[in-house]
């Protein structure tokens, strides 16, 4: 019965921490989207609409990045999917001025 009962605290535990992980993940990726949307925000300068877009965009982008991150040898094919969905979706949230712009930044970078 101890066991068992040890088994289960144990099993508790590893949910918690598991969870903590997750969550530590989702402030980093938040963190760099902020981050990356308020420099890119000084480079081209569109509006403050445009912003939540643009960060929603990087965040999405973090999360699927995040998921292939550990084996990007495998997942070259993913990675290019992922980068051509963020910039499809930056082309349709920018003007076509706006994303040469992003476009001049990201080669520059």
């Amino acid at each position: 019965m101890k066991k068992l009962i040890t088994l289960c605290l144990f099993s508790l535990a590893i949910m918690f921490s598991t969870q903590d992980a997750i969550g530590q993940n989702t402030l980093e990726i938040n963190a760099e989207a902020n981050t990356k949307t308020k420099e890119l925000r000084k480079v081209i300068k569109f509006e403050q609409a445009k912003m939540q877009d643009v960060y929603k965009a990087y965040q999405e982008y973090g999360i699927a990045y995040k998921k292939i991150s550990n084996n990007l040898k495998d997942n070259t094919e993913r990675l290019e999917k992922i980068n051509k969905v963020f910039d499809e979706r930056l082309k349709s949230i920018l003007t076509e001025e706006q994303y040469v712009k992003y476009l001049e930044y990201f080669r520059e970078r």
